[in-house]
């Protein structure tokens, strides 16, 4: 019984969200019907066949109802379900915050061990970059990348040329930085291209 009156809630919950939609945005999560969840389908086929854009669920057997993108795999996903885009962009971001912490850890560290201009290194580049993700983010802005890759490239460089020093080089370190720098460059671009490719429905 409880069950029951959660999904009628969240039937409902959906009804209410989708009501002020437009019928183009009701198509639209018709045609995507596979990236949503199975209460905001129903409530999109019940606000569809109020409208009559739509005469019953087997209208969406359809070729046009038919979404076939959703099997293809790409390197870099796309979505036109306003829902899964923020989700997605959400994710994105927050790896990317993630990122300004190792060097802000390692500032600290250096800094307990008296390497003041290591410290301040640390902390800045890790300061730097959060702040201009958060830039990315608000601004939506392709051109705040630039410097983003500045600060990969130049931490990239900064480390190689440790891991260079030592004697046998370690290979192991080597390899976690090139994963680091690829999956970073990786999310930077997946951010660019979510920014440039907006469902319609995102403001």
């Amino acid at each position: 019984m409880g069950n029951s009156n959660q999904v009628n809630s969240r039937l409902i919950n959906f009804y209410e969200r989708y009501s002020s939609h437009t019928d183009a945005q009701i198509l639209e999560i018709l045609k995507n019907q596979k990236d949503y969840q199975e209460n905001a389908r129903s409530a999109a086929v019940k606000i569809a066949i109020e409208r009559q854009l739509i005469h019953s669920d087997q209208d969406l057997l359809a070729p046009e109802f038919q979404n076939s993108r959703n099997t293809k795999l790409t390197l870099f996903p796309q979505t036109t379900s306003v829902y899964h885009y923020h989700r997605l962009v959400g994710s994105i971001f927050r790896f990317l915050y993630v990122l300004s912490f190792p060097p802000i850890v390692y500032g600290f560290l250096k800094y307990a061990e008296g390497y003041i201009d290591e410290t301040i290194l640390g902390v800045g580049i890790g300061l730097a970059w959060f702040l201009l993700v958060v830039l990315l983010k608000r601004s939506g802005k392709p051109v705040i990348l630039i410097p983003l890759f500045g600060i990969l490239i130049f931490v990239g460089a900064s480390v190689s040329l440790k891991i260079g020093e030592n004697r046998p080089i370690r290979i192991l370190d080597l390899v976690i930085l090139i994963i680091g720098l690829l999956l970073s460059s990786y999310f930077l671009i997946l951010a660019k291209k979510l920014i440039q490719n907006k469902p319609a429905a995102v403001e």
